[in-house]
């Protein structure tokens, strides 16, 4: 049996599930990556996988287990400090409100142990490495793509060519000319490694997972790694411009990291400062970028696009890695259900995947649109604790309805049992000695029982 031809763009967690998925049902595939090799890509902090997402999609991956045992539950705690250090919640100890039921059970793993969890499961010599795309062309028979590379190499002939490869994806073209819009937040990524030992304090301000700092229009957030780092994020709505504009000489990050705080976060507690002015030396400026809101555009035969590639979106709602391997879940299991008849039913596999896709991804796309106005409020982290209460109220009255729901039906069964009772019997026997039974027919019994 022959199978379609099939290159993946870009090795993250969206490109390598799906290759996964689909070697998991005997169908070949290539990933091609840029990164030199597997251990080129040591950045990035911890994910969170979702129930209904990410982990489905590792369960029928086959390698759900493997995730159990470098997933962290410990991690999904959260602390939330005001500006000033007075702490507003605390999930480490119990303090203040919890975050709506719906976020529970979202374990996370670090981002270097998922990428190796995936390479590990796929064939040897699925990943080719060091292939920097730089442009995707229909070959001249029309029905397969050429893949160009910029070492002058040539991958010819795929009869699917799957965009995995990110915000800037050079699949994407393709399909469309829409390019990612800069979301109006930016600032610097930095880490501190084997926080608990060089940093105690700090660790502890941490606590086992998130610890968000949030202001006016600001936040420094903090999140615990299962090596012992501590990665953290001082971000603040900026003109896109910014760093320019700023004067601040970043090739001085040591220096630059005083200037930054000074300026944007000066009258802030110290203990939330220092998360970033103790931090290790390769700090790095980071702007964030999506790309519109219910975008859609035409499906073309034989090209796909998934996770950032397709719905490049802020990583402030914890979305992006699970839609991204949802759609990898999606996309394989289109294309697994045709891998039989495939040159007849691959277009049709490939248009139902966009179209779901595009209604998932607005979905996510508004969620993490609005976990940005929060992250970023004027009231700082008072208008998120205030999220998460109003949450759990209407989580709580759905509860109670159901509750409520629940309760009469099992009532409504209990009364219908015991009138059938009543009609098989035709009333109650007696049994104390002596009594006569009565008649097993009543007059009326029965006559009027819906």
């Amino acid at each position: 049996m022959t199978y379609p031809k099939i290159a993946i763009i870009g090795g993250g967690p969206a490109g390598l599930t799906l290759a996964r998925l689909l070697q998991h049902n005997s169908i070949p595939c290539t990933v091609f990556e840029v990164d030199a090799d597997r251990y080129a890509r040591t950045q990035g902090g911890t994910l969170d996988l979702h129930e209904g997402s990410a982990q489905l999609a590792l369960k029928e991956a086959g390698i759900y287990e493997q995730f159990l045992a470098h997933a962290r539950p410990e991690g999904e705690v959260l602390k939330i400090y005001d500006a000033t250090g007075r702490v507003l919640m605390d999930e480490n100890e119990g303090v203040g409100v919890k975050r709506p039921s719906a976020m529970n059970n979202r374990p996370e793993i670090d981002r270097v142990l998922l990428r190796a969890m995936l390479l590990d499961s796929l064939a040897e010599d699925s990943v080719k490495w060091g292939m920097k795309l730089v442009k995707v062309e229909p070959h001249p028979d029309d029905e397969t793509y050429n893949l160009h590379f910029a070492s002058g190499h040539i991958e010819t002939g795929f009869d699917i060519v799957v965009g995995a490869d990110g915000a800037w994806s050079k699949v994407r073209p393709l399909v469309t000319d829409a390019k990612p819009f800069y979301s109006g937040i930016s600032g610097l990524d930095v880490k501190l490694s084997d926080a608990n030992v060089r940093n105690p304090d700090l660790g502890k301000r941490t606590g086992g997972g998130m610890c968000l700092t949030l202001g006016p229009n600001k936040g420094i957030l903090a999140q615990r790694n299962g090596d012992g780092a501590v990665r953290c994020y001082a971000f603040m709505r900026a003109a896109e411009s910014w760093e320019q504009d700023s004067g601040i000489d970043f090739s001085d990050m040591e220096t630059a990291k005083k200037e930054f705080l000074e300026r944007y976060f000066g009258d802030w507690d110290q203990g939330a400062k220092d998360m970033v002015l103790r931090s290790d030396p390769d700090s790095l400026v980071r702007s964030m970028y999506m790309l519109p809101i219910g975008l859609t555009w035409p499906s073309r035969a034989g090209i796909a696009l998934i996770g950032d590639a397709a719905h490049l979106m802020t990583p402030f709602a914890g979305v992006g890695v699970n839609v991204a391997m949802e759609d990898s879940l999606h996309l394989a299991r289109n294309i697994i259900t045709v891998k039989d008849s495939w040159q007849t039913g691959l277009p049709a596999a490939l248009q139902k995947y966009d179209a779901d896709m595009f209604v998932r991804a607005e979905e996510y796309a508004k969620q993490t649109w609005m976990y940005l106005g929060l992250f970023f409020h004027e009231r700082g982290g008072i208008a998120m604790v205030e999220h998460f209460e109003r949450t759990r109220s209407r989580e709580a009255a759905t509860a109670a309805e159901e509750e409520a729901k629940t309760t009469a039906l099992r009532t409504e069964a209990a009364r219908e049992e015991s009138e059938k009772g009543t009609l098989e019997t035709g009333g109650p026997e007696v049994h104390a000695s002596g009594l006569e039974i009565p008649s097993p027919v009543v007059a009326g019994i029965g006559q009027h029982v819906e």
